[in-house]
């Protein structure tokens, strides 16, 4: 039989090499970010999400450091768009991810900043700049976080729960059967077969699956510079993932997420929110204005 062949991933010495840049980078973006928190003005994309100048400064600045250390790999962002292929090494930004929460001062939002090689995401980055942490993970090397500067800890999810006793994260109601124009997603069931449903929203809820404080995490719908971050943090703090129709393959590429501490919880989420018939996924993302 023949086996696949092995999914990349950074060696130890390609991590450490090119974590300070990162994390200098990360840190300009917040002297953006947190110096228009509580005093920023928005407007809406035609999808009606909310933007922000924070997120477009911040977006530009980012990819500028990007493409300064690494001027020969691509790049997507929610903002400036790009091309999402399958082949060589792509960046995914999302400069605000949690914009409802930055508009209105809430602390709970994050920068997230990821690398793909041949479409699979081999380092993910969730920074929480209001709560002075990152969490962030290569394939291979572990799930880590830092506070405020202070040591990187490696962090593990919690210990396994069946959905009846879990406590579930959700961002928002969207694409879900709770609209007054239902979506295909019974967010509702979910509601009542879950322990505990927590309105935690955006990358916040998955850092904390991370370290155990969640047990799942779901979001009804999702872009690819969303998802790569997040998918190394919680595989390799041992959870797993997938979206609400159950798929694992080619994670980013899904418009949906579910992340558990378990395969078994992760299988009963997408079980209790029911199975719609797939959409069709594209590669090429340009921004919304």
């Amino acid at each position: 039989m023949r086996m696949p062949p092995p999914k990349p991933r950074l060696s130890r010495a390609e991590l450490d090499a090119m974590l300070p840049r990162i994390f200098a980078a990360l840190r300009e973006a917040d002297e953006i970010t947190l110096g228009h928190l509580h005093r920023v003005k928005i407007r809406h994309k035609a999808d009606g999400s909310e933007v922000t100048v924070a997120d477009k400064s911040a977006e530009r600045l980012l990819r500028r450091h990007l493409n300064a250390a690494w001027p020969r790999d691509a790049v997507l962002g929610e903002e400036y768009g790009g091309s999402l292929g399958r082949q060589g090494r792509c960046w995914l930004i999302d400069p605000i991810d949690g914009t409802a929460s930055y508009v209105l001062g809430l602390p709970m939002w994050g920068t997230l900043l990821s690398l793909l090689i041949d479409g699979e995401p081999v380092f993910g980055c969730i920074h929480l700049a209001a709560l002075k942490e990152t969490t962030y993970a290569a394939r291979g090397l572990g799930c880590w976080l830092t506070r405020d500067g202070s040591r990187p800890r490696r962090v593990h999810v919690g210990a396994p729960r069946a959905l009846a006793a879990a406590q579930v994260g959700l961002t928002s109601f969207k694409e879900s059967d709770l609209l007054r124009r239902p979506g295909p997603w019974r967010l509702a069931n979910l509601a009542r077969t879950a322990g505990r449903i927590r309105l935690v929203g955006d990358c916040v809820q998955y850092a904390l699956l991370c370290r155990g404080v969640l047990d799942a995490a779901v979001d009804p719908l999702m872009k690819p510079w969303d998802i790569g971050a997040i998918a190394p943090c919680v595989l390799e703090a041992g959870g797993s993932l997938g979206d609400l129709d159950g798929n694992t393959s080619r994670i980013v590429e899904r418009t949906s997420l579910v992340a558990a501490s378990t395969p078994a919880l992760r299988r009963a989420i997408s079980r209790a929110t029911g199975r719609p018939t797939g959409r069709p996924t594209g590669r090429s993302f340009k921004p919304t204005e």
